[in-house]
């Protein structure tokens, strides 16, 4: 009885914290790639437990896309790194590097942000 007890307890902490280790991986994403676009921010969610946003990037050939971040780091880490939510607002024009998903090459993590004065505000890895 004692045994199935222990086994039930040890399988029920398993199903906890094996979700909560995936939420905070970066294995959808390919860490080793980053690119840069340079665009103008067109919205911006700047809030835990990541903060996410969509850039408008000229391209090339003059075209215009749309790069969607749809996860970056905690804005309150981004807080106490100093970054200024109303610096990157819709409308201002930054520097953002990014990860790409692995299922999805049109969504990136953000792992970097760089200001027009040249300040960066990096995320992970960049």
């Amino acid at each position: 009885m004692k045994h199935t007890f222990i086994a039930f307890l040890s399988a029920a902490i398993a199903a906890v914290a094996v979700p909560a280790l995936a939420h905070h991986s970066f294995a959808v994403y390919d860490m080793s790639q980053s690119f840069e676009f340079k665009g103008v921010v067109e919205t911006l969610k700047f809030r835990n437990p990541h903060m996410a946003m969509t850039l408008t990037h000229v391209k090339a050939d003059g075209s215009k896309e749309t790069i969607n971040f749809v996860e970056g780091a905690p804005a309150n880490m981004l807080v106490r790194m100093g970054l200024d939510p109303a610096v990157i607002a819709p409308g201002q024009e930054i520097t953002a590097i990014g990860a790409p998903r692995r299922d999805d090459a049109t969504s990136f993590f953000l792992k970097a942000i760089i200001l027009k004065d040249g300040t960066k505000f990096v995320s992970v890895g960049n």
